[in-house]
């Protein structure tokens, strides 16, 4: 299987995040959270534009009735055009919403992790949110030191939530009518000598992609948990992956230009090599999954 690295685009993103593969414009969207641009590539005329630049997103979602739902530090979203947009949750039981990653499951139901992180570190633990088709919302996991990527397996029966900051894949056992969450089990364990898990997807095949910040690389995971193969990504701060195009075969990876110094970073971290910034593209063989799309219809306070 080929496994060079392209670079599709290079806007210098700070901190390149989010990749979405829109079916009905067959389109990549992605964001520089940084910036506070999302960018539109089209594959088919290699046309890119931004997209969206009045509204901060660290992670996007496809909507049933179409736009999209955006996370960022400030809440959640719906976003229904240029200038379009209304806020739906900035808080939940006096707890400031600072979502970094969102997933849609197959009932149009939202998972939304948040973090507290600043320049010292960490402030606080963050929170794994369920937000229903009725504008409800739960808490479905806590003590999390730095929430990051979101899959679901082949049968939906098992979420997979990254944590960077504890080097861990988590897997939850999800109870499909409700979307509750129970056995909280560590699946991957990350080495100390390598970067940190972040954003993640899971393939037709049930693996699961896992993006390395401070590691340089992809890493494939089998549903046991065990690693399949590497791919390596010439960049430091490896964010978030998805895969795209018409048969969902083209794997696309974000990076982020902008560095400081962390305690996270695995032992021997090369700090002079070229963190990121660009957006990567890779030819598979390996099929992704389409998306599911959430099923909010109108803003309502949770």
């Amino acid at each position: 299987m080929s496994s060079r690295v392209e670079t599709i685009a290079d806007d210098h993103n700070l901190c390149g995040e989010g990749p979405l593969w829109n079916p009905a414009t067959r389109t990549l969207l992605w964001t520089d959270i940084l910036s506070s641009k999302t960018y539109e590539y089209d594959p088919a005329s290699g046309s890119k534009r931004i997209f969206i630049d009045d509204l901060q997103s660290t992670a996007l979602a496809l909507r049933e009735t179409g736009g999209l739902v955006i996370a960022n530090r400030k809440g959640l979203h719906l976003w229904d055009g240029p200038g379009r947009w209304q806020t739906v949750a900035t808080e939940h039981e006096g707890e400031q919403l600072v979502f970094n990653d969102i997933l849609v499951d197959p009932h149009g139901r939202l998972y939304a992790g948040t973090l507290y992180w600043g320049t010292g570190g960490m402030t606080k633990t963050g929170t794994l949110y369920l937000f229903d088709t009725d504008g409800s919302v739960r808490i479905v996991a806590d003590h999390i030191l730095l929430a990051n990527g979101l899959g679901l397996s082949l049968d939906h029966r098992t979420l997979y939530f990254a944590d960077s900051a504890a080097r861990q894949i988590l897997a939850f056992d999800v109870a499909r009518d409700t979307g509750l969450l129970s056995n909280r089990r560590t699946l991957v364990r990350v080495p100390d000598d390598e970067g940190m898990p972040d954003g993640l997807t899971v393939d037709a095949a049930g693996f699961i992609w896992s993006a390395q910040w401070f590691g340089g690389q992809i890493v494939r995971y089998d549903p046991e948990g065990c690693v399949e193969r590497r791919i390596p990504i010439p960049a430091q701060q490896v964010s978030s992956l998805t895969f795209a195009g018409p048969d969902l075969t083209d794997l696309y990876v974000t990076t982020a230009a902008d560095y400081s110094p962390s305690p996270l970073e695995p032992a021997g971290f090369d700090r002079t090599a070229f963190m990121g910034g660009p957006l990567y593209r890779i030819r598979l063989d390996i099929a992704g999954r389409p998306e599911f799309l959430a099923r909010f219809s109108s803003p309502q306070a949770p």
